[in-house]
């Protein structure tokens, strides 16, 4: 699990660090104010690029804390600007560099707690490859779409990250 998982996270919140960042020197060469993205939303039902950034750290810290069997730190969610949300993902980032793989042993037997369903919850394995790894991508390419739609020049590269390639 901690590779499958928690490395995994590690490295896509820093992508999503890099076009947080990417956004907000589009935003000063197009002279608007890069909070501006914050607001932005797919359609009207959905959560706004701030509440993107936040279920994806947020997710990413409660399925670490609960695969190995901690509490997760709590947010308090009021961040207005995109440095205050890059400190949100730097501080997520340190949170998940602390695990090692030995921290997730018995995690795929683990009961995790679902904290929109009270009084259920998921055994480990189920809980990371259905709920949090899903979930997590879901927010952080949302994310990635709506800075796409606002304008940011990015590709699948700035959402990938460098690949340990080889030579074959």
């Amino acid at each position: 699990m901690y590779f499958e998982m928690i490395q995994q996270f590690h490295k896509v919140l820093g992508g999503l660090e890099a076009i947080l960042v990417k956004a907000s020197h589009h935003a000063e060469r197009r002279s608007f104010d890069a909070n501006n993205f914050l607001g932005m939303r797919l359609t009207p039902d959905m959560f706004p690029l701030a509440r993107q950034i936040q279920i994806a750290t947020d997710t990413a810290k409660a399925a670490a804390a609960g695969l190995s069997g901690k509490e997760p730190p709590q947010y308090e969610d009021n961040e207005t600007t995109l440095t205050q949300f890059c400190e949100r993902i730097r501080t997520t980032r340190t949170y998940l560099a602390g695990f090692k793989a030995a921290d997730f042993t018995g995690a795929d037997e683990r009961k995790i707690k679902l904290p929109s369903t009270p009084g259920k919850g998921m055994r480990g394995r189920d809980y990371m490859l259905q709920r949090a790894i899903p979930n997590f991508y879901f927010h952080v390419t949302t994310a990635y779409g709506l800075l796409r739609q606002g304008g940011v020049d990015l590709g699948k590269k700035d959402f990938l990250g460098e690949l340990p390639v080889i030579d074959l």
